[in-house]
């Protein structure tokens, strides 16, 4: 008899350890216009919480916000995919890491406290972009990367280089292996802004105008990218417009050297 309950008491620890470990909320979603999908399953709701290896995607008008557990958020907007592969935060030392993945589409990222005191990072197929407090924009585009500065201090980095970026509206790209840097407009995307008009509600909104490209095409980097060199003016899934606008200002270059700083650091 004892034998037996060994045994039961056996099975039970057994169980017990195999069960699986409970995934760790890393913040949630506050607010959509139209539909984000978590792990190619399930729609996305106002309050629906995102966990960590979560795999977000936007469909052709889709934009979405979410906020972390540090007061970080990003939104994501059409045709984007990310994924949250990491995140640390000691409230305690406001310090920690996110890294995030983001594999196609459109995403602002505004920095919290990681981002002031930690390290917050953006990884997509051509190159990592680091955010210090402020707001980045990313575009992954026709096989390159933008990133955009709105606010505060963003870090590029590719092939062992790093540029570091302090001026809003300046932009860093991938080209072939090679990091470049211009002009790309304190507004370059306005359909991230749409989601401001209902924020929190999550009903359904009109449709957004699509993407609009005119301003980094406009900029200093538009000749080096290719989305800017479609034969019809448009690539699959995204609508490019092309309105009247004056030329951005250029912006001066850097030389090769590590830890760069375009335009200036202070």
């Amino acid at each position: 008899m004892r034998t037996l309950y060994r045994q039961i008491a056996t099975c039970i620890a057994c169980l017990g350890f195999a069960a699986p470990s409970v995934a760790e909320t890393v913040g949630s979603m506050t607010a959509y216009q139209t539909d984000i999908i978590r792990n190619d399953r399930e729609a996305m709701n106002v309050g629906a919480a995102v966990e960590l290896g979560d795999q977000l995607r936007s469909n052709i008008t889709g934009l979405g916000m979410l906020v972390f557990r540090d007061e970080s958020s990003a939104k994501i907007g059409p045709n984007t995919s990310l994924t949250i592969d990491e995140f640390v935060y000691d409230p305690g030392s406001r310090s920690g890491k996110i890294d995030i993945r983001m594999n196609s589409g459109l995403a602002r990222f505004y920095g919290g406290q990681v981002s002031k005191g930690g390290d917050m990072q953006v990884a997509t197929p051509h190159m990592v972009l680091g955010a210090r407090g402020g707001i980045i924009e990313v575009l992954v585009i026709a096989g390159q990367t933008v990133g955009i500065l709105r606010a505060g201090r963003m870090t590029c980095m590719l092939n062992g280089r790093k540029l570091v970026i302090t001026n809003p509206g300046h932009a860093c790209t991938s080209d072939n292996g090679n990091l470049l840097t211009g002009y790309g407009g304190i507004d370059a995307f306005p359909i991230l802004d749409s989601i401001d008009r209902i924020a929190g509600t999550g009903m359904p909104g009109e449709p957004g105008p699509g993407l609009n490209v005119s301003a980094i095409c406009a900029s200093a980097l538009g000749n080096s990218l290719k989305a800017c060199k479609s034969t019809d003016g448009a690539l699959p899934g995204v609508a490019m417009e092309f309105p009247d606008s004056s030329t951005p200002p250029v912006g001066s270059g850097v030389d090769d050297e590590d830890d760069d700083c375009f335009p200036d650091c202070r």
